[in-house]
């Protein structure tokens, strides 16, 4: 930031924050046990202002963010969805350098106004930076400042019990959860029809029963009877005799009188499903990519396209085959896009980063109280976030020998427990892996167990090297000079011969990934609009001067020579061939057929 910039932004005094915080403690203290385990590490920034523009709370990447407790939203820092939400009194979104300030221009940011009695009283915020801003983040503040404004008013307005039934129907009917509201003898004052929904019972009929007269299992509210303690967003399962398992997320809020006496609890619950739904578009886990983004017109490209879309329209387990860099992932993503699982979640996993003591609560999550500095709530897996989607499986070949059982049970009963628990929870997961391993040879050495790559390998598709599929270079080239010349904000004409001819001849150990990033590294270096071969990396070349000294063999002589020459090397052993030459053996037969070469 620059020192002009840094001149013109305003603060409030220690004094002055500390002032305003008690006016707004109840909304700062609300908003603090909503975010009360949000990260740190997240990229999002929750933020609350109060009516004159000044920052009183701020939750999540407060680290990076250029938004800080005590900063001024006032003229000097422009056009801001925070400044329009408070002047116009109306939702707004301001993206990247819709901003009039550059300080803001790398950010995107939706606020909503908070109203109490018509009055304005301030405005919350949601914020991160432009490449990875959700587009539903203005639909997000807008269920932030809804919860608040709600949990404001019920804690205000219970203080006695003597509430106006109007009051609570008013209240609980716009309330997206179920509600249900008791008095201090646990009878039902009231039910929301949402939750009368949940629970499958006739909402009046409900009214002025004890509540466990309604349900045929134990309410577990009846803790809170006992204690006369809440609690925020806790994960309950219950068996019901006529229902099954039920699995919810609660919160319980203690009411007391004008003496401060117990006097009830209001019950807020929510079914998982929902809940999932919300956290997994919430963290991103949604497929960006679809068959559009993924760019060649080579034989062996579009036939791993074709598959793929083939694989789309069926709910088979798929593999996907290919060297490190090819795509494996953009393919996972696109399959996920095209299937009838879209509007599920789409969670990834890479089993090769996964510590193997964390690996089976990663997929399976675990109960409270199972680790020592865990979650003490315990915490959902990456099988349960991925139900009703798909879950893509990186690396699958790392995935630990003692836990690969566990996965093949999961997929073949749509069953799992946590770890530390006891109940079972329905999964409905199609599974997507990838690998740049060759898992046969990792059965053989007793690495990878055979029924589980039966399991995920029912459709397979190998995505060609880039070496083997030369004529999508240029269109490659062209793509990520296109794409990456605007997010760089340079615009690239084009390229001339130098640039193009040593990438025609160079072999791309890391394949597309490293292709984007020389174009990525060019554009950058680049001090005209015309890329030329100056900006290249010096390894392409000199790959390229070694591959053609010898200037009477075409490119396909000497890769023929160098199969042949692994094969004499390895007595013909095609499985070690086929892994010094960093390919599967499927593709390495398919060498051997195509330069006609004799196998003893």
């Amino acid at each position: 930031m620059d020192g002009k910039i840094k001149e013109k932004i305003l603060t409030v005094s220690y004094f002055d924050l500390e002032t305003r915080r008690k006016e707004y403690s109840l909304y700062i203290s609300v908003l603090k046990e909503i975010f009360s385990s949000f990260s740190k590490d997240t990229p999002i920034t929750i933020s609350f202002v109060d009516k004159e523009g000044v920052v009183l709370f701020v939750a999540g990447n407060a680290k990076d963010s250029e938004i800080f407790e005590g900063l001024v939203f006032n003229e000097t820092l422009g056009k801001t969805a925070i400044r329009n939400a408070l002047e116009e009194k109306l939702p707004s979104e301001v993206k990247g350098k819709e901003h009039t300030n550059p300080r803001f221009y790398e950010w995107s940011c939706s606020a909503v106004p908070i109203f109490e009695s018509e009055k304005l009283i301030g405005v919350v915020g949601v914020s991160s930076r432009v490449d990875i801003y959700p587009k539903f983040a203005l639909e997000i503040a807008k269920l932030i400042a809804n919860s608040v404004t709600k949990q404001v008013l019920l804690s205000k307005a219970f203080k006695e019990m003597n509430i106006s039934k109007k009051f609570i129907q008013f209240f609980a009917e716009g309330n997206k959860d179920g509600v249900l509201i008791l008095d201090k003898n646990a009878d039902v004052v009231y039910i929301n029809s949402t939750g009368a929904s949940i629970l499958r019972i006739n909402q009046q009929e409900a009214i002025g029963k004890n509540v466990t007269d309604i349900v045929d299992f134990t309410p577990v509210i009846l803790e809170v009877f006992k204690t006369h303690k809440g609690y925020t967003d806790r994960e309950f399962i219950i068996e019901s005799p006529s229902r099954g398992t039920l699995h919810f997320v609660k919160t319980a809020v203690v009411l007391q009188d004008e003496n401060g006496e117990f006097a009830g609890v209001v019950d807020f619950f929510r079914e998982i499903e929902k809940v999932r739904k919300f956290v997994t578009t919430f963290i991103g886990a949604e497929a960006r990519f679809t068959f559009d983004d993924i760019k060649g017109k080579s034989p062996k490209l579009i036939e791993a396209i074709r598959i793929a879309n083939v694989a789309a329209h069926s709910n088979a387990s798929v593999l996907i085959t290919g060297e490190t860099g090819t795509g494996k992932e953009m393919f996972a993503q696109a399959i996920h896009f095209q299937s009838s699982r879209s509007k599920g979640p789409f969670v990834a996993i890479n089993c090769s980063a996964i510590p193997q003591e964390l690996a089976e609560s990663e997929f399976f999550g675990y109960e409270g109280g199972s680790f020592t500095d865990a979650d003490r709530k315990g915490r959902p897996g990456k099988f349960e976030l991925a139900n009703g989607g798909t879950l893509f499986l990186d690396e699958v070949g790392d995935l630990p020998l003692s836990l690969q059982p566990k996965i093949l049970r999961a997929l073949e009963d749509k069953v799992i427990t946590r770890v530390g628990g006891t109940k079972s929870i329905k999964i409905d997961v199609r599974i997507i892996a990838a690998t740049n391993k060759n898992l046969e040879e990792l059965i053989d050495r007793g690495l990878f167990r055979r029924d589980l790559y039966y399991r995920i390998n029912v459709i397979e598709i190998e995505i060609p090297p880039l070496r083997e599929r030369k004529e999508d270079i240029e269109v490659l080239v062209n793509y990520f000079i296109e794409r990456l010349s605007k997010s760089l904000n340079k615009p690239i004409r084009g390229y001339d011969m130098s640039f193009i001819e040593p990438l025609l001849k160079y072999d791309f150990p890391g394949n597309v990934r490293e292709l984007q990033n020389i174009i990525e590294r060019a554009i950058v270096t680049a001090d005209s609009d015309i890329l030329t071969g100056k900006y290249l990396p010096k390894d392409i070349f000199n790959q390229s001067t070694n591959i053609l000294t010898n200037t009477s063999y075409s490119f396909n002589e000497v890769k023929k020579q160098f199969i042949e020459k692994i094969l004499i090397e390895t007595n013909y052993n095609i499985t070690e061939t086929a892994k010094r030459l960093g390919v599967s053996r499927p593709t390495l037969y398919k060498l051997i057929k195509m330069f006609n070469i004799v196998v003893p």
